[in-house]
């Protein structure tokens, strides 16, 4: 959590004392004596209502059953992630990852059981991701992760880590888990957020489309 809410109106409150006494001296003169308790409970007060906006800041960037990053966080965040990596002459890669027999799970086990699963995959996604990378729940059963590479190797490492992880996460629950990942590549596919989510939508498909042929042949 943040202390933007809490360093704000610490600022507003030392600005705001200091303005009174800046006019008083220049009203009367001379400076007036500070009110020893009157600053400490301006600041405990301050503090107490920064922590608040910081809260409600917080809680409505994240998912409420993964505690990743949210829908919202994406949306209103990758304007910074496109200018940051433009500004730094850098890519990124967007992971959309999905949970493939998310239904056969709930209808056999349960939906307690399979937001389970969700947090889970939300764990797993966190550890087998780098400390810069943006983990979140897009929707559903949907997940995606950003992350800036210098290289076509950075995004093949960061997949292999992920699937291997994501591999194991059927052992660790003892319930089948098969998930799909797909990739697209800011700013070599698209620079539309959007745009970039369905060509990685549209390869996870293309690999899901994939092992199906494979459990037939």
């Amino acid at each position: 959590m943040k202390y933007t809410g809490r360093i704000f109106v610490f600022i507003f409150i030392l600005i705001f004392q200091y303005s009174i006494v800046a006019y008083l001296y220049y009203e009367n003169g001379y400076i007036e004596e500070v009110n020893y308790i009157a600053t400490p409970v301006m600041l405990f007060f301050g503090y107490f209502i920064g922590k608040q906006f910081d809260k409600v800041k917080f809680y409505s960037e994240k998912d409420i059953l993964t505690n990743l990053y949210n829908r919202r966080f994406i949306m209103t965040n990758f304007k910074k992630f496109a200018a940051s990596a433009e500004r730094m002459n850098s890519k990124f890669f967007i992971l959309v990852i999905d949970c493939d027999n998310f239904k056969e799970i709930n209808d056999l086990y349960g939906h307690i059981r399979g937001d389970e699963i969700l947090k889970s995959i939300g764990e797993c996604l966190i550890s087998a991701t780098r400390k810069g990378d943006i983990t979140a729940r897009w929707g559903g059963d949907e997940f995606l992760v950003i992350g800036y590479m210098k290289d076509e190797t950075d995004l093949t490492i960061s997949l292999n880590k992920l699937e291997e992880k994501l591999n194991e996460l059927s052992e660790k629950l003892k319930i089948p888990v098969y998930v799909s990942v797909g990739s697209a590549i800011f700013p070599n596919e698209s620079k539309d957020l959007l745009e970039l989510i369905k060509i990685a939508d549209n390869n996870m498909y293309y690999c899901k489309g994939l092992k199906k042929k494979e459990k037939i042949t």
